[in-house]
């Protein structure tokens, strides 16, 4: 039977900055209830990835990335990386995407996704509303209606198949969340695993991407507030990755 100790999930990073995949791997611990050791980065940028990565793993989370825009940019590892995540659609194999992650899922699968006219980029803390789907999801049912998240994005998704669940969206972006039906794969657009103090160090560390001016940083950090959204990746592990394990271990 695997347990929580026993659980390893592959990170797939698209980041150029050491500080940050080693920032991100801690932040994605901490809100999982994991050990950073049980959060396994691996960079696309300067590795293939081939179908079968996934078998060592029990989980794949696709990370942000201040690097890249799905929408502008054309890297060498998009190919394959469209590809994996079809792969892990026909496996139906755990697999969460924040933010960038969530955008080449949702473009991956057969959604829209857009680059938003600047004044609707959303940098810094954000009110979410769950639609009655997210309500009742089990990732999401202990949110209020209403909550706080922290953001970093310009890209957006504004379009999904029929088999997206919308689970959440803001005033600016129509899909900050969402589950593919009858699939263990989810996208938040929105950082569950940050805190005030994380997005914090992170628009500091991608200011160029995210402020156009110091005075736009200032404005910018000033405005984050404190929020706690920890609870969706418990329960993505809880949910959807320990039982999942269970069966295996049982057929094996």
């Amino acid at each position: 039977m695997l347990t929580r100790d026993k659980i390893k999930c592959l990170l797939l990073e698209a980041r150029f900055d050491e500080a940050m995949i080693e920032h991100e791997r801690a932040c994605l611990a901490r809100a999982m209830g994991l050990v950073p050791e049980q959060i396994v980065p691996y960079s696309i940028l300067d590795q293939p990835l081939p179908l079968g990565l996934e078998s060592d793993y029990q989980a794949v989370i696709i990370g942000g990335t201040g690097d890249f825009s799905v929408v502008k940019d054309h890297p060498n590892f998009m190919g394959e990386l469209l590809a994996f995540i079809r792969h892990l659609y026909a496996l139906s194999f755990p697999t969460l995407g924040i933010c960038y992650g969530h955008q080449v899922i949702a473009q991956a699968l057969g959604a829209t996704v857009i680059t938003q006219p600047h004044e609707k980029s959303e940098t810094g803390t954000y009110e979410m509303h769950l639609t009655q789907e997210g309500r009742k999801d089990p990732l999401l049912a202990s949110f209020p209606p209403t909550f706080l998240a922290q953001e970093g994005h310009h890209d957006a998704v504004v379009a999904a198949p029929e088999n997206f669940v919308r689970l959440a969206y803001s005033e600016n972006c129509p899909w900050q969340a969402f589950h593919v039906e009858g699939h263990p794969i989810y996208g938040f657009q929105f950082h569950p695993e940050l805190v005030r103090e994380d997005l914090m160090l992170r628009i500091r560390n991608y200011s160029h991407v995210y402020a156009s001016t110091p005075e736009e940083l200032e404005r910018v950090l000033a405005a984050i507030k404190e929020t706690d959204n920890q609870s969706a990746m418990r329960r993505f592990i809880d949910l959807l990755v320990l039982p999942r394990g269970g069966c295996l271990a049982e057929k094996a």
